[in-house]
């Protein structure tokens, strides 16, 4: 071999580059097992106080230099080492959606343009997050008002120095600009974002912009799903109103009451008859039981009755709750036992599951008619407890002009925590110049009212604090109070600080996974690693002996060189990464076998064992090349529109498939060359080994004869397949069909009886429950209020399954993992897995076509890559239900698809190689087929011993990889086995049959 003296420097150079970026996980993993074993001997037995002195210790390591020699900090070795995927560590991940259409609606200031506002809705109903809303919105407005000019909605509100032609600009022109401004908006939340996360106190957290305003937040170690939630949603849009004292306040209260009162009352009349048939036949509908608040309110009414008997009482309830629809779900702030109203702003309490009814009743268009223009009714943001129910503060708002609060938060220059009392925490804010000046008038006039009246400090439209005035303050200072924790006051701080959000951001996509899944993962994926690794050294060593344990060398070298560009790229392994790996260790030594069984070739035609290993290596260079491309090719399509551990997983496939090239064939060569300098003699068999060759070498299968044979196998799987996707259908996960997935640990309980609890909560909605791995864990998914965009709706579901699951003390701590793929995130994930299933076989077909430069290869190529994806959708579509684990089409299936489509290529690729050499070298045969036919039994060896090594480590990650892993390897399992089957059995015979049409 030439150039050996620069393979061997670019191979110790990439030892020591791997082991330098490798280095630093030691480091910093020392440091860490001090941090451990420290905390472990102060505090045995408190597992709070043993996490916050381990929090404590690091933070005071951060700058100290802990890599001995290069004097590199503790925080620096921690951005250098190897991340982990917060599948194998715990934490969350949520994809973040900014509200495109809100920003836009915002720039059209109420326009009462119909054609426009016709063109806005239907354009947000068609709205799926896949292309530009900007540019939907243009088209759906040309098709309302093809000869309408958009710039009279937009030129004059602040637009004028972006519009180039003023008045007179196309709506080209002013589309271009709301396409800029609402990118601007995406790029300032993106910044905003990044700044809460930045002060969240979180290590290693990533933050990446994605396509079509996606942002996406990994936060590793986070254990408190709703907290990040609240902080990454919140809008920060802060403003200060004056109040309504709470008594006026009710006497508005009451003008809703009898706008209310009086449309049931006709609705009750216009359902008089139907009313008096259903008293007759016993089976009146009405509900004379009494409202959780109702009861509150409607004693304080009773309190005065002369009613004796409980039958009369019970009447007097009834009328009480039927007149007044508004007052008596309301739970009056009184003191005195209710003889005066209490000096606060709050007009009283409301159960918060009559909120949303509430907030219907303030917006119907009588009650507004009938209310000032600058009353608005607003809500607490943190429930009370009464009676042991919840209940939400009602405050009755005062704006000034154009319904504006009386001070925007935005000029908000500090927020920071501070302690009110020895107990309660609150957030002290600064305002910049022009905000202390107002706020110094707006507290004297409040402060010298008499009585003196409240400011309310309103967040996101819900009213934080609402203090009564004392004094006039000078100095621009303000104070939200509410008995926080601490974490919640850093957070309000930090959002404060951080500054408000130009457009709405909701979560669409999100997952939590506990650490104790997370370490399950790792030993998981330790064990697949280990045991994988070691069965391929040794059936190396046993098949080719001395040539063998020279590619395991090279195996341990490819690892490390994997693992160490891994950490340089600060790339994070995921769970599907490490099956990446465990994959990659399987097929790294098939160029190997290639090499090998050549050599063998070669010495059983008579040449010396230099020649041998000289022709072997040159021979099997192409097939070594043309396989790994077709690979890399749908490892590239992969990485680029995979997401998430799937991503991980394509990276892990393209690095170690670069990285195996360059070990199996230079590495291996420079010690087998060492080998022959030295004059010492490098085996390529073992006794075991040599007589199994023999005997592959003797078969003469009529491969082509059959072929019509293995038609017929192929077409009943598929057919059965098709018949049983058209029948049974196949289970699509959660990525593709959108919803919530949680996996919970659930003590004596089947499937059946987990169903049937759930349903009592998750109504109206599909509900999946699955075995999860151990008897006692359960995966349940559902599309409950998957639609629902509130920020604490993820909470809310959380809730329900926990409430649902009472009776079998499941609580929090029981659920190890949850998701939730939105709508349109469920969306971009099945056009994105089209696009990548589509670009790979059309990627395959052209390599083939330019490399053999013959149509019949590239359909044969082509055709059984749609053997092979067809063959294993029928399969997971025959078997679902049947296994005892899950079989859903989801990311990971895609990812397993793509991976099968490079394997079958990879190994129709080298019998395509054998075939075309064959060719060739008998081109005077007149029986093509037969020289074909020879060609694919002359590849039989190397096809069976790399299908082998690769399905060795397959199964391997399939029995120790987990139950996540499951139904990711089931497909790889079938793929492999298939692809092996299809590139022997179905390409080549296409191809002899389309050569035999050519020649017709």
């Amino acid at each position: 071999m030439n150039n050996k003296g620069f393979i061997q420097f670019i191979t110790v150079l990439l030892i020591l580059a791997s082991a330098y970026q490798l280095s630093f996980t030691f480091v910093t993993n020392s440091v860490e097992k001090t941090a451990s074993s420290q905390a472990e001997s102060m505090y045995p037995n408190s597992t709070v106080q043993k996490d916050s002195f381990e929090s404590r210790y690091l933070d005071s390591m951060s700058q100290e230099e802990v890599y001995p020699g290069l004097g590199f900090t503790y925080q620096e070795c921690k951005e250098n080492e190897l991340n982990l995927g917060l599948d194998l560590q715990g934490g969350m991940n949520v994809t973040l959606e900014v509200e495109t259409p809100a920003v836009i609606e915002a720039m059209a200031n109420n326009t009462t343009d119909q054609a426009f506002l016709a063109a806005f809705e239907k354009s947000k109903k068609e709205y799926l997050g896949q292309q530009n809303f900007v540019d939907l919105l243009a088209k759906n407005y040309e098709a309302e008002n093809p000869d309408g000019k958009i710039v009279s909605i937009f030129y004059g509100k602040g637009l004028k120095a972006e519009l180039p032609n003023e008045y007179n600009s196309t709506n080209e022109e002013v589309f271009d600009y709301l396409k800029r401004e609402s990118e601007s908006a995406i790029s300032r939340a993106f910044e905003i974002i990044s700044t809460r996360i930045d002060k969240f106190g979180v290590a290693q957290p990533n933050v990446q912009r994605l396509d079509n305003g996606r942002i996406l937040v990994e936060l590793p170690g986070v254990d408190d799903p709703q907290r990040v939630r609240d902080l990454l949603q919140s809008s920060a849009k802060l403003e200060f109103w004056k109040v309504f004292p709470n008594y006026k306040g009710f006497e508005y209260l009451e003008v809703v009451n009898k706008i209310v009162y009086g449309v049931n009352q006709l609705n009750n009349i216009d359902n008089e008859e139907l009313e008096d048939a259903e008293k007759q036949d016993n089976q009146t509908t009405k509900d004379t039981s009494t409202s959780k608040d109702g009861d509150l309110f409607g004693d304080d009414l009773l309190a005065s009755s002369d009613s004796a008997g409980s039958d009369s009482v019970q009447k007097s309830r009834e009328e009480i709750q039927r007149e007044n629809p508004i007052l008596s779900k309301l739970v009056p702030n009184v003191a005195n036992e209710g003889k005066n109203w209490a000096q606060s702003a709050e007009i009283g309490y409301i159960d918060v599951n009559d909120v949303e009814d509430f907030k219907g009743y303030f917006t119907r268009k009588d009650v507004l008619a009938a209310l000032p223009s600058n009353l608005h009714f607003k809500f607490g943001f943190k429930p009370i407890k009464i009676e042991g129910k919840d209940f939400i503060a009602l405050y009755a708002l005062k704006s000034g002009r154009a319904g504006q609060p009386a001070l925007a938060g935005d000029v908000i220059t500090d927020a920071r925590p501070t302690r009110q009392d020895d107990l309660n925490l609150a957030v002290s804010m600064q305002m910049n110049q022009e905000g202390t000046s107002v706020w110094r008038r707006i507290t004297k006039e409040a402060s010298s009212s008499s009585p003196k009246e409240c400011i309310a400090v309103v967040l996101d439209d819900q009213v934080y604090s609402a203090p009564t005035v004392q004094g006039e303050i000078p100095n621009g200072s303000s104070v939200i109070t509410g008995n926080y924790e601490l974490d919640e006051a850093t957070d309000l701080a930090n959002i404060l600080k951080a500054g408000k959000l130009p457009a709405p951001a909701k979560i669409t996509g999100e997952t939590t996974v506990g650490p104790t899944l997370g370490a399950r993962a790792i030993n998981a994926g330790i064990i697949s690693l280990a045991v994988g690794f070691l069965l391929v050294i040794l059936f190396m060593i046993i098949y080719y002996g001395k040539a063998g344990l020279y590619a395991d060398i090279a195996l341990l070298v490819n690892l490390v060189f994997i693992i160490g560009v891994l950490a340089g790229l600060h790339a994070a392994l995921t769970l599907p990464g490490m099956a990446g790996l465990v994959l990659t260790i399987g097929m790294a030594v098939d160029a190997n076998v290639l090499i090998f069984e050549r050599v063998r070739e070669e010495l059983q035609g008579g040449k010396s064992l230099k020649m041998a290993i000289k022709d072997g290596y040159s021979g099997a260079y192409s097939s070594i090349i043309d396989a790994n491309i077709t690979t890399i090719i749908a490892g590239v399509i992969l990485w680029v529109l995979g997401k998430g551990p799937v991503m991980g997983f394509a990276v892990i496939l393209v690095i170690g498939i670069l990285s195996s090239l360059f070990t199996s064939i230079f590495l291996t060569r420079l010690l087998i060359d060492n080998d022959l300098k030295k004059g010492k003699e490098t085996s390529f068999y073992s006794s075991f080994s040599k007589s199994i060759g023999e005997k592959l070498n003797k078969i003469n299968w009529d491969f082509i004869g059959k072929r019509k044979t293995f038609y017929i196998i192929s077409s009943v799987i598929i057919i059965g397949g098709i018949a049983s996707l058209v029948t049974k259908g196949v289970s699509t996960g959660v990525d593709f069909k959108g919803g919530w997935s949680y996996v919970v640990n659930v003590e004596d309980a089947s499937t059946a009886q987990i169903k049937e609890a759930l349903s009592t909560k998750f109504t109206d909605a599909n509900t999946e429950v699955k075995t999860y791995g151990s008897s006692n864990q359960f995966k349940v998914t559902t599309s409950y209020m998957i639609d629902n965009k509130d920020a604490d709706a993820g909470a809310k579901v959380e809730s329900a399954l926990v409430s649902a699951l009472e009776a079998f003390n499941v609580s929090g701590e029981d659920i190890l993992s949850s998701s939730k793929v939105g709508p349109t995130i469920a969306k971009d994930i099945s056009v994105r897995s089209t696009w990548a299933i589509a670009l790979a076989i059309i990627g395959m077909f052209l390599y083939i076509l330019v490399r053999f430069r013959n149509v019949g290869f590239s359909l044969g190529a082509t055709t059984a890559i749609f053997h092979d994806v067809l063959v294993v959708f029928s399969l997971y579509s025959i078997l679902w239900g049947i296994l005892p684990f899950e079989l859903s089409i989801d990311q990971a299936f895609i990812a397993a698809i793509l991976t099968v489509v490079g394997y079958s290529i990879n190994d129709t690729v080298v019998v395509f190689d054998r075939v075309r050499e064959f060719i060739g070298q008998n081109r005077r045969e007149s029986d093509q087929s037969q020289v074909i036919n020879k060609a694919i039994n002359s590849t039989l060896s190397r096809t069976l011993i790399t299908s082998l090594t690769t399905l060795l480590v397959i199964l391997i990650l399939f029995v120790f990889g987990g139950e996540g892993l499951k139904g990711f390897t089931f497909a790889l399992l079938v793929g492999v086995a298939v692809g092996t089957y299809s590139s022997v059995c179905v390409a080549t015979p296409i191809v002899v049959d389309f050569m035999n049409r050519f020649k017709k």
